[in-house]
């Protein structure tokens, strides 16, 4: 039995490890460096990581049950692991709230309706929106994208049914470069990861399986994918749910990166614009992809590229982790904002990301604000010249 499988007894280590110290609370580092997004909202003990270790340890020691407000608590933790990445001893506290949530769901103690309502979208369609399979490979129609090939490409949920541009720059920067990328279409499934943190763990572990076994007949020895999230789960759960990883896996930043440079793709398109880049908590602080974005960025002719108080590791979140967008929007927002302004104290003229989830965090909130918003992506196929039918130029 892989330890994601079962509940807080497999995290007794991490849970004994934590001696509360507080570096989970903040940092000195030319001044205080707040680490969790929760608990500057809420204040409270238990919003961050010293005080939900205390409330796992109560719980495996049987000093406490689960009641409502203590489920609503613990679905309050956005899995950004900024708490991790400063921790001395390096407990694993997103890991531990998930074990919570799996036993809460198991318990029967889960009352969510934006929840209930994920996991009876993917039940049905086998994506967390509810929409059509045909709707999914949508951005891919005219492409002519095979299905079977060594090099698959996962774009993923939010990039299929909520950023299509991604996708379809994606392809055409790589047929430039003279590859080729499969592609499952309407058999794609969810990658998993909204059932990872909602607690749905069979969920979860059915959709990888799934998703493994169609990419496996498709012929797949690599995945290449475009959301952070995906990402994850191929790299990191994939193995440890299913024990096994047949693939190797790319980030499409590593991969462009790659491209670059060995002069298989070039970016002869100027744009002058001051930018800044928000580093997504799970391809950053949870896969160490810090550079490769940045190295993309300085690439692009004309680019001024200024770093925003908090990056790389000190990243904050966009408040969009660990289905706290569906169950708290109001908090997620507010937080999103708080990155926001982030970015305007940089003096930017445009935020970048490359998850499609910390677009849709940033999107009004950087039109109220009069910043430009873009995905990675995007604006390196722009620098490329390439037009899409979907692709959205900065202003």
């Amino acid at each position: 039995m892989t330890r994601e499988h079962t509940g807080l007894e497999q995290y007794k280590e991490e849970i004994y490890h934590c001696f509360r110290c507080g570096f989970c609370r903040e940092l000195v580092l030319g001044g205080a460096q707040r680490i969790c997004p929760i608990r500057e909202e809420l204040g409270f003990e238990t919003t961050y990581a010293r005080g939900r270790i205390g409330v796992a340890r109560a719980l495996l020691e049987g000093k406490i049950e689960y009641s409502d407000p203590l489920v609503e608590r613990i679905y309050t933790c956005l899995g950004c692991y900024n708490c991790k990445a400063h921790c001395p001893t390096k407990v694993d506290t997103p890991s531990v709230v998930r074990g919570q949530r799996n036993e809460i769901y198991r318990q029967g103690l889960r009352r969510f309706k934006a929840l209930d309502e994920i996991d009876s979208n993917i039940e049905n369609t086998k994506n967390p929106y509810g929409l059509g399979k045909k709707m999914r490979n949508q951005w891919a129609e005219g492409l002519d994208l095979p299905r079977r090939g060594e090099l698959l490409y996962f774009p993923g949920c939010a990039t299929s049914y909520d950023r299509p541009e991604i996708a379809e720059s994606l392809v055409k920067i790589l047929r430039k470069a003279g590859i080729e990328v499969a592609y499952l279409g309407e058999e794609e499934w969810c990658c998993g990861i909204p059932e990872l943190w909602n607690g749905n763990l069979a969920t979860a572990k059915l959709l990888m399986e799934e998703n493994g076994r169609r990419m496996e007949a498709a012929g797949a020895k690599m995945i290449l994918t475009s959301c952070p999230d995906c990402y994850n789960v191929f790299q990191k759960h994939y193995p440890q749910l299913l024990g096994k990883q047949p693939f190797r896996v790319f980030h499409i930043t590593e991969f462009l990166l790659n491209l670059l440079n060995e002069g298989r793709i070039v970016f002869h398109e100027e744009i002058k614009k001051r930018v800044t880049y928000h580093d997504p908590c799970r391809l950053g602080r949870e896969a160490g992809i810090f550079e490769p974005p940045r190295e993309i960025l300085k690439k692009i002719p004309g680019i001024e590229l200024v770093e925003m108080r908090r990056n790389r590791e000190h990243s904050w979140c966009c408040g969009g982790g660990g289905v706290v967008n569906l169950v708290y929007p109001k908090m997620s927002i507010r937080i999103a904002k708080g990155r926001v302004q982030e970015a305007v104290e940089a003096e930017a003229e445009m935020l970048i990301t490359c998850c499609p989830l910390c677009y849709r965090q940033f999107y009004n909130r950087a039109w109220e604000r009069g910043l430009d918003l873009m995905e990675l992506v995007v604006l390196a196929a722009t620098a490329m010249g390439i037009e899409t039918k979907n692709l959205t130029s900065p202003s």
